[in-house]
């Protein structure tokens, strides 16, 4: 919001949140479809294998690293204009 035009504040707030409740939304269901498919081999009874669990968190590790990647290099690229 500080990147935008006065008069507009209210709907690049706006924007954002949604984007950011969608962006929630969407790795919820990706981590739940990790979760499901290691349930599906196993002990039968439904329950997530732990390999499930280790995926999830593996995944989640890479996502953040390369969104810090991703930060990092902006911000650089940023400071140098």
């Amino acid at each position: 919001a500080e990147g935008s035009d006065r008069s507009r504040t209210g709907v690049t707030t706006a924007l954002y949140n949604n984007v950011k409740t969608l962006g929630g939304a969407v790795a919820g269901g990706v981590m739940a479809s990790v979760l499901a498919a290691s349930a599906s081999g196993g002990r039968g009874d439904g329950t997530p294998a732990e390999s499930g669990y280790v995926a999830v968190w593996l995944l989640c590790a890479v996502l953040a690293f390369g969104a810090a990647a991703v930060t990092a290099t902006a911000t650089a690229t940023a400071r140098r204009r």
